[in-house]
């Protein structure tokens, strides 16, 4: 099978191209994954981890999500990945006020400004969490354990054969000469637009929004729980969001912005007055976050494709050897195992176990 398939190449070392390369291998396909910067250091880095089995289920993600959650269970048993089921909740917050009412499904350290009614989102059987950069690393590791090779660096272009352009013979790296390859998968999140330069802007748009988060350590020990914030402050609304880590660390993350896509990863910077919100945000959830050290605040770019949907098979035109996975805007880190699994079925046989359809690339170019 594999020499029937060839040489694959796989562009991209987020968490997507990660779980290409793992259930390639797991099919006993070998590969090659090329990174810029380094595995997970973009938005699969520095994502918060929130798992839901049903909350796309009205949307065309509906089974991918279903089947990546339970996938992400599983996962969490094989991996050391801090899998674990959590409650989720969400919150009225009014900046700077008293706790006006109380709620019996609210945990004890959520004790300061919560105001008005509060709902359960989800519970111990469909909403759960991920360290996205340590199944990242998961992922690649047992990846390469079964033949896939790293190369850390940047793709700059793609040949093709002499007589037709549409025939990809190798990518074009700017470091080590080029790379052959047989079947070439993009897994560039929001970069993305950088490969349309290389096949004549015939691939599906992708945009990008800057997300924020910060990791705080608390004072003591806080439960898992997930918290969808609805917060009103002095500026307006917000909606950021809270994640306890089983490591005792708590995730706080929202204020997007539309600040222009930097030329990679590595030079991604955040608004200092974003993160300072953040903290301010986990003082006026819980007097257990206040004061809390800040151990890292930075900020990510989701991809963000047209129409809501991600873009998830092959390329048309291009011989059968160009395939795309981008564009699953916030829902990147839930959706990559099953993303990966099919993909790569998709690759090895022609088919996959769900129906891909609905993320044709060829509805989108």
């Amino acid at each position: 099978m594999a020499n029937e398939i060839g040489k694959v190449v796989i562009v991209g070392g987020g968490i997507i191209g990660c779980s290409i390369a793992y259930h390639l291998t797991e099919m006993g396909i070998p590969c090659t994954l090329v990174e810029r910067v380094s595995i997970a250091c973009a938005a699969s880095g520095h994502a918060g981890g929130f798992l839901a089995r049903n909350w796309s289920d009205h949307g065309p993600t509906g089974p991918l999500s279903r089947e990546s959650f339970d996938l992400h269970k599983k996962y969490g048993a094989m991996f050391d990945s801090d899998y674990r089921a959590v409650d989720t909740l969400e919150v009225m917050v009014k900046e700077d006020s008293k706790r006006t009412k109380s709620s019996p499904n609210v945990p004890d350290w959520v004790d300061k400004s919560v105001i008005g009614h509060t709902d359960v989102l989800g519970d111990l059987t469909n909403t759960a969490q991920v360290h996205p950069k340590k199944l990242s690393k998961c992922f690649i590791e047992a990846a390469q354990k079964k033949g896939c090779e790293v190369i850390i660096d940047q793709v700059v272009g793609v040949e093709f054969s002499t007589e037709d352009k549409t025939f990809i013979k190798a990518v074009k790296l700017q470091n080590k000469g080029t790379l052959p390859c047989d079947k070439l998968v993009l897994a560039m999140g929001p970069w993305t637009n950088v490969a349309n330069q290389w096949f004549g802007h015939k691939l599906p748009t992708i945009g990008a929004c800057r997300a924020h988060h910060i990791v705080i350590t608390p004072s003591e020990p806080v439960s898992a729980h997930a918290l969808f914030v609805n917060y009103r402050s002095k500026d307006g609304n917000d909606n950021p969001e809270v994640y306890p880590r089983p490591d005792g660390t708590v995730y706080i993350c929202g204020r997007t912005d539309y600040e222009p896509l930097p030329e990679h990863a590595g030079l991604v910077e955040p608004n200092s007055e974003s993160l300072n919100f953040l903290h301010r945000v986990g003082a006026n959830i819980s007097s257990t976050l206040e004061g809390s050290k800040l151990e890292t605040g930075h900020a990510c770019y989701l991809p963000l494709p047209e129409n809501n949907v991600p873009a998830i098979g092959l390329i048309p035109n291009y011989h059968g050897k160009l395939y795309i996975a981008a564009g699953h805007s916030c829902w990147g880190i839930l959706n990559a195992p099953a993303t990966g699994k099919n993909l790569a079925e998709l690759i090895v046989h022609g088919n996959s176990a769900i129906d891909l359809s609905p993320f044709d690339p060829a509805k989108f170019i």
